[in-house]
């Protein structure tokens, strides 16, 4: 990412102590932050779901510092920069949608048991660093720290295409719909 971009298009996400560091592959750190995190942290973590924000069809950011929630955000960090957030809330599951009744615009035809479920609120990833499998990396962080496959999180719609694209790819059966 050249300088004027991380000044103009993204957040910086400078290294700082105390920081939650889950794991590194290829230059690229997966940060964690959460309700409980430095104010300074929820912060950065708003910025960059702001940022986020621009590139998705949501009218709110998937966290701001008022949130006060059970909420774990996950930051892709690459030289200093913030290049992929991922939201995650706990949220009681409504229903299974099948992809064959999304592409038929039904609505779920499967209803479940009330259960809590990790819901992906949003998932992001700046332009620099898509097709390197940062959505991937961000969700497999989380995966681990919540203790739940990607295949059975909840995802809150509606999708970018390359959103659609990401979840037919990771839970291709179909995917848990939010209350």
């Amino acid at each position: 990412m050249s300088d004027a971009q991380v000044s103009s298009d993204a957040v910086a996400v400078p290294p700082h102590p105390g920081e939650q560091l889950l794991a590194t592959s290829g230059g690229v750190e997966v940060l964690l932050v959460t309700n409980a995190s430095p104010e300074a942290d929820r912060q950065l973590a708003e910025r960059l779901a702001r940022r986020a924000m621009r590139d998705t069809p949501f009218h709110t950011p998937a966290f701001t510092t008022e949130d006060t929630g059970d909420t774990r955000i996950f930051i892709a960090r690459e030289g200093g920069v913030g290049i992929g957030l991922a939201v995650l809330r706990p949220r009681p599951r409504w229903a299974w949608w099948s992809w064959d009744d999304w592409d038929a615009e039904r609505r779920p035809a499967t209803g479940v048991a009330p259960m809590t479920s990790w819901t992906v609120e949003t998932i992001w990833v700046h332009s620099t660093g898509q097709g390197r499998g940062l959505a991937k990396q961000l969700l497999d962080a989380a995966s681990d720290l919540v203790d739940q496959p990607i295949t059975s999180f909840g995802w809150h719609r509606p999708f970018t295409p390359s959103g659609e694209a990401f979840v037919r790819r990771w839970c291709p059966e179909g995917f848990w719909v939010p209350g």
